[in-house]
Parts: structure tokens; C-alpha cells; sequence
């Protein structure tokens, strides 16, 4: 009995033996096979790659100029999501086939969703905004359509009604329905992306039909730093620098000169120190000076230059004027005019009814020319009907606001 359990426990060690001394068994073949699948599809996208960078790689080598990984991360990322199929729709949470119409954002993130749902989409959005705007604004609804507007659903970028996708295109936008070629990137054209570069260069993408943004430009130019002051040969996607020496452009005052490292966009405010006086010059502040120009708190008082009156006007810039009491001159009501008067002598009355609508809005002034204000109250009566029209009530204009 002891031997036969000896020799079963010997042949079983020496199956396990043998097993181990395989080089494979059914499932490492199984898995040697899809391991052969997942390089063949790598190799295949490794391919892709290349042969889309490929143009852009030659004319950067060209000028002896290599490109910057920070210009081809994104892209790359693009490209070995659509190559192996791993790109999802947002809007439905599906993935995005090869066979699959498709529209892409050309604004911000630059995601790729299935066509019809995107359309889908927009029209709700742009019926929404329409709607919303009609009720807000005194506009028709036609109006409130062609002004409405639809956001992307993931960098939420602003689209007008128009730009409502309604054909498939490639990623560059020149072919529809591109073909679905195993040998070219899904949902591309193949042909030269040629779409205008950012910063308004006058150049074009010299990429193959690609997703994703275009890499900045691989040309060589010459350009000027910030502050002007140096020169140098640059990548056209780069040509903006700074030079790292002190800007010195004349700031706004005219007087002093900007201290910062030369920098892009306009100069700071000046804001050196001084002593500085006010537009009539009456007074005098510590100020930065981009705020030397100020008022003062007074009046100007300045004599005119008819030498008998004084500026009324607080304090101001440039001249004061001429006197206003100078040339033609009207009585209080205004009817009469009086042409070379002098300034000092006071104008007299004309004699004649005011007729000056009073407070009440309904009646006007009966009384003679007068200086001063008219009268406050109207004192004029009226009869007046209560609102249900039952009763009547003669009431002084002031109170016909009033209920009876």
C-alpha cells in the first residue's frame, strides 16, 4: 500500500516537473498573442505619429531648430488617444468609434464628440438662450434667435447659432466625411493640416490633419524684444521675448522712465514722487505723479477778463472764459434780449407775463417778469373727479396726485 502511494506521489512531482520545463503552455500562447496585438497596435500608432510630425520635423531640422516637448505633449496626447480608441464622448459617456461623424472644439480644449450629439446639444443650449434673451429684452424672438448662443460642454467656449455643426469634417476642416482609412488617423483627411497659426504669424500648421491644437510655429525670424532695444533670430511661435534689461521707455508723464525688466504690454503708471499744485494753483500736495494733475476743493475765483466779475466755476483746467455776462443778455423770463449791456449793469425787467412751466407740470407762471424763483405751489383750482367718477371736488393743481 506504501508503495502505491510512492510511486503516485513520484509521477505526480514529476508531471508538475515536466509542466515547468515547458517554455508555454495553452494560456501563455493566449497571452503571447494579444501581447503581439498591443505591439502591432503601438508600432501602428508609433507610425502614425511620425508620419503626421514628419514635415514639421523635417523643415525644424532644416533651420537646425529642434522643437520643444512643451509644443508636442498635447498634441502627442491627442494622437495616441485617437489612434487606439480610447477617445470617449462627453456629452453621451460612449466611446468615439472610427466610423463615428464627429465634431471637435477649435477654441480651447479642443474635444472630440460624436456629431450628432453635439448637435443635439447645441440646439437646446441656443433655443435656451433665445428664449432667455425674448423675455429679458424688448427684442422678437427671430432677433433673440440669430443673437443666441451655445457653449462647448467641456471648456464651455461661447459659439454662435451659425456655428452649429452640420457636416462631418476632418480635424482640419477642409475635407467632409474623410475617409476611414486604416493607414491614416481616424477622422482625419491625411493631407497637410495647413490651418493658420496663433498670434497671427502669416504662417501655417505643417502637420498632417491632426486633433488637438497646432504646435507653435518651427520658423525662423527676426525679432524684437519687448522694449525694442534688442534684436535676435527666434522661432516665430517664440518671437515674443524679453531681453531681461530695464525697459527705460518713456512713461506717460514724459519725464521719468519705466524701471521694470522689459516686459510685454503697455508700461505701469509713473510713480515717482513730487510736489505738485492743483489746476488753479491755489494748492499744494506730495503726489505719485501719475496723479499730478488734480482739483482742489475751492472755488477758482480768477477775474475775468472783463476785469469786474470772477470765475464761478471750481477749480479747472485751462482758461476760465469769457464772462458770461458779456455780449447778449435776456431778461429773467426770457423774451427780451439786450445786446451791448455792460457786464455790471443789471438787466432790467421786460414788463411781460413769466409763462414759466411752475413744479406742478400742468400750468405755468402768471405773474410779471421776476428775478428769482417762480413760485413753488401752484395755487391754481381745478375740478377734479374721484376715481370711481361718483363725486367731484374743486382742488389747487399741487394736489391733483391726491385721492378725493
Amino acid at each position: 500500500m506504501s508503495s502505491a502511494l510512492g510511486y503516485h506521489h513520484h509521477h505526480h512531482l514529476q508531471q508538475e516537473q515536466e509542466q515547468q520545463q515547458k517554455p508555454f503552455s495553452d494560456s501563455d500562447s493566449y497571452s503571447d498573442s494579444d501581447s503581439d496585438t498591443t505591439n502591432s497596435q503601438n508600432q501602428h500608432s508609433a507610425d502614425l505619429t511620425n508620419s503626421i510630425f514628419k514635415s514639421y520635423f523635417e523643415h525644424a531640422n532644416h533651420q537646425s531648430l529642434q522643437p520643444t516637448q512643451h509644443d508636442l505633449t498635447k498634441i502627442k496626447s491627442f494622437l495616441t488617444s485617437s489612434s487606439s480608441g480610447a477617445l470617449s464622448c462627453l456629452i453621451c459617456l460612449e466611446r468615439i468609434k472610427t466610423s463615428d461623424p464627429t465634431w471637435s472644439c477649435t477654441s480651447l480644449c479642443y474635444a472630440v464628440f460624436h456629431l450628432i450629439c453635439i448637435q443635439s446639444w447645441a440646439r437646446q443650449a441656443s433655443d435656451l438662450s433665445a428664449l432667455r434673451a425674448s423675455t429679458r429684452l424688448p427684442i422678437s424672438s427671430d432677433k433673440a434667435a440669430e443673437s443666441s448662443t451655445w457653449n462647448c460642454p467641456k471648456c464651455r467656449s461661447d459659439y454662435s447659432r451659425s456655428k452649429i455643426p452640420r457636416n462631418y469634417l476632418c480635424f482640419c476642416g477642409k475635407v467632409e466625411n474623410p475617409p476611414n482609412d486604416p493607414w491614416i488617423l481616424s477622422h482625419s483627411c491625411g493631407e497637410i493640416c495647413n490651418r493658420q497659426l496663433k498670434n497671427n504669424c502669416g504662417h501655417c500648421c505643417l502637420l498632417l490633419c491632426h486633433p488637438g491644437p497646432c504646435p507653435s510655429c518651427p520658423k525662423l525670424v527676426k525679432a524684437t524684444c519687448f522694449c525694442g532695444k534688442t534684436t535676435d533670430v527666434k522661432r516665430c511661435g517664440y518671437k515674443l521675448f524679453s531681453c531681461n534689461n530695464i525697459c527705460k521707455k518713456s512713461l506717460d508723464c514724459g519725464i521719468h522712465s519705466c524701471k521694470q525688466i522689459c516686459h510685454d504690454g503697455p508700461c505701469p503708471p509713473c510713480n515717482a514722487r513730487g510736489v505738485y499744485k492743483c489746476s488753479c494753483g491755489r494748492k499744494v500736495e506730495e503726489r505719485e505723479c501719475c496723479e499730478r494733475e488734480f482739483r482742489c476743493e475751492n472755488p477758482c475765483e480768477k477775474l475775468l477778463a472783463c476785469g469786474k466779475h470772477v470765475c464761478e466755476r471750481g477749480c479747472h483746467f485751462g482758461e476760465c472764459g469769457d464772462c458770461p455776462l458779456q455780449g447778449k443778455r435776456a431778461c429773467p423770463c426770457g423774451k427780451r434780449l439786450f445786446e451791448g449791456m455792460a457786464c455790471d449793469i443789471v438787466v432790467p425787467l421786460c414788463g411781460g407775463t413769466c409763462d414759466k412751466m411752475l413744479s406742478c407740470g400742468f400750468h405755468r407762471c402768471h405773474e410779471r417778469c421776476h428775478r428769482g424763483p417762480c413760485i413753488e405751489t401752484c395755487r391754481i383750482v381745478v375740478t377734479k373727479l374721484c376715481r370711481c367718477g361718483g363725486m367731484k371736488k374743486e382742488v389747487k393743481t399741487s394736489f391733483l396726485s391726491l385721492a378725493l
